[in-house]
């Protein structure tokens, strides 16, 4: 469960934050592909599909639409939430699946 709160916090950084550039970054990660935002069916958060070319997954992340964080030592640190959930599909899209006769 830990490890889902982590994720759900580090997506959210991605989407929310991604403009706040860190000076101190050690390297450059993959990120997948944002494709689009449903309703969540409660306030203050939402359903985020994400593309993931390499793998050809699709994921749908439940998560609130901002994350409290803090400074800490010159790094940002994200407070913990209690709304998250992580769910991910084979994509198997016609450039990555080989066809089966």
């Amino acid at each position: 469960m830990k490890l889902l709160k982590f994720f759900v916090v580090s997506l959210t950084g991605l989407f929310y934050l991604s403009a706040v550039a860190q000076t101190a970054q050690t390297g450059q990660k993959v990120q997948m592909q944002y494709i689009a935002t449903f309703e969540a069916g409660q306030p203050g958060a939402g359903i985020y599909k994400l593309y993931d070319v390499s793998d050809d997954v699709i994921c749908y992340v439940l998560m609130p639409d901002t994350a409290a964080r803090k400074q800490v030592d010159g790094k940002w640190v994200y407070d913990s939430n209690t709304l998250g959930s992580l769910s991910c599909l084979k994509a198997n899209s016609q450039a990555k699946s080989p066809i089966k006769k």
